[in-house]
């Protein structure tokens, strides 16, 4: 397993160094800066590329409300893209604060005793291999009779935002594991512990410690924020409209008597950004738990014959988890919870029936002019 585990993070770091996800390697790297800048340099020459390509598809944008809102997310898609590696590079600074943090808070958590075994690889080779499923069958019907023209060459650019999806869904799993080990750390001493027996100095200093890695793994969650928001953000804004221009299409394709080729092909598209984003909101909504459940084990510390010191450390820790809870957010615009997933897709809903009532107006005014 732990074989598994190793030869799973040596192959996101590749793929994340290829797609030019990751900070820029130190100046004294100079050999791995300049194959870093190199390759950016080159992400950068093929995102221009698709530009130039949506600007030729411009004029058939007008036609319909299908092809505007397909140009308008192949444009999004692009500039997305260009975003976030842009955000790799200026956010380096940042990305090193939250490795010293990871690893300060791996320190405190070895020094309680507690080595967690990380299960990333039963989490994030599926989630790849549902994509790589995908994307063959996405192959197999757009093969011959072409139903998106500009899937061909715009297939990189969609795994560079899928992996940035795996990359933010490996490092919520991460602080996740660690808020799982402070917890049972916490279970630990709370189950042991007597009311009302007076308190003991191991005790005191190792609630102690708790309370400070505590603070650590909630640095991590906000640095993790900082770091990611913008890109989180427009991953969020973005995949909305990609479910909602899919389904548009596939309800437009049943309502028209279209092929099945175009019906899989839309389907499998919504699978491909569906399930990325609803395994991070799931974890990201994981670890919110994880520090509601480390709040309500505070309560258990507390010793009516315990001296005054220890009560207020134990006050304090309680305070702290209720101002200092564990949340991914993107810029303060949203929280990565379920609940924000279930009222995704209720606006997922609404711009759809949006979309179907200029769908049916448009078609109204061609009948007219006829």
């Amino acid at each position: 397993m732990k074989t598994l585990e190793c030869l799973t993070r040596r192959f996101l770091q590749v793929i994340f160094s290829l797609l030019g996800l990751v900070p820029l390697p130190p100046v004294s790297q100079w050999r791995w800066l300049f194959l870093s800048l190199a390759i950016r340099c080159c992400w950068i020459a093929y995102i221009m590329y698709l530009l130039e390509v949506a600007i030729s598809f411009s004029w058939v944008a007008i036609e319909s409300v299908g092809n505007a809102v397909g140009t308008a997310l192949f444009v999004g898609n692009s500039v997305l893209g260009l975003a976030l590696l842009l955000e790799s590079v200026l956010k380096q600074k940042t990305h090193s604060q939250l490795e010293d943090l990871r690893v300060q808070t791996e320190l405190q958590l070895q020094r309680l005793g507690m080595f967690g075994s990380s299960r990333h690889a039963a989490y994030l080779l599926p989630l790849i291999g549902v994509q790589f499923a995908c994307d063959l069958v996405r192959l197999a019907t757009n093969f011959g009779k072409t139903v998106s023209p500009v899937f061909g060459i715009s297939l990189p650019l969609m795994w560079l935002l899928r992996y940035r999806y795996v990359q933010l869904v490996q490092h919520v799993m991460d602080l996740n594991q660690r808020s799982i080990q402070l917890r049972r750390s916490l279970l630990c001493l709370a189950s042991g512990n007597d009311l009302w027996q007076p308190y003991g100095v191991q005790e005191c200093l190792q609630l102690q410690t708790l309370r400070s890695a505590y603070e650590r793994i909630f640095e991590c969650y906000d640095t993790f924020s900082d770091c990611y928001g913008w890109g989180m953000l427009g991953l969020h804004l973005l995949t909305s409209f990609q479910f909602v221009t899919n389904a548009y299409w596939m309800i437009m394709g049943l309502y028209d008597g279209g092929s099945v080729r175009a019906l899989i092909f839309n389907g499998a598209t919504g699978i491909d950004f569906g399930t990325p984003i609803a395994t991070l909101f799931w974890h990201g909504d994981s670890g919110a738990e994880n520090g509601r459940q480390i709040g309500c084990l505070i309560s258990k510390l507390v010793k009516p014959q315990g001296s005054k010191r220890y009560n207020d450390l134990v006050s304090e820790f309680s305070l702290q988890t209720l101002h200092q809870r564990f949340v991914v957010t993107a810029k303060d615009f949203f929280s990565l919870n379920l609940h924000l997933l279930c009222s995704m897709f209720a606006a997922v809903v609404t711009y759809l029936v949006i979309l179907i009532q200029f769908m049916f107006a448009e078609r109204s005014s061609t009948r007219s002019n006829q």
